[in-house]
């Protein structure tokens, strides 16, 4: 597996809770946590079971596409 890393656009919403959620986290564990962390962890924890039912669900509710 590779560690080479590729960075991707994240709408602005997602952003403001990632935020909002790293703030909550710091508080909570008085250690710093990176953006990228929780980003990641989403990633690991949900990806597997992402489907293109789910894809395309989000394509048209979220960004108006058909």
């Amino acid at each position: 597996m590779s560690n080479v890393t590729k960075p991707y656009r994240v709408r602005d919403e997602f952003v403001d809770v990632i935020k909002e959620r790293r703030i909550n986290m710091i508080v909570e564990t008085r250690e710093d946590v990176a953006e990228a962390d929780l980003v990641n962890a989403v990633l690991w924890k949900h990806l597997k079971d992402l489907t293109t039912k789910d894809v395309l669900e989000y394509r048209e509710k979220v960004l108006g596409k058909d």
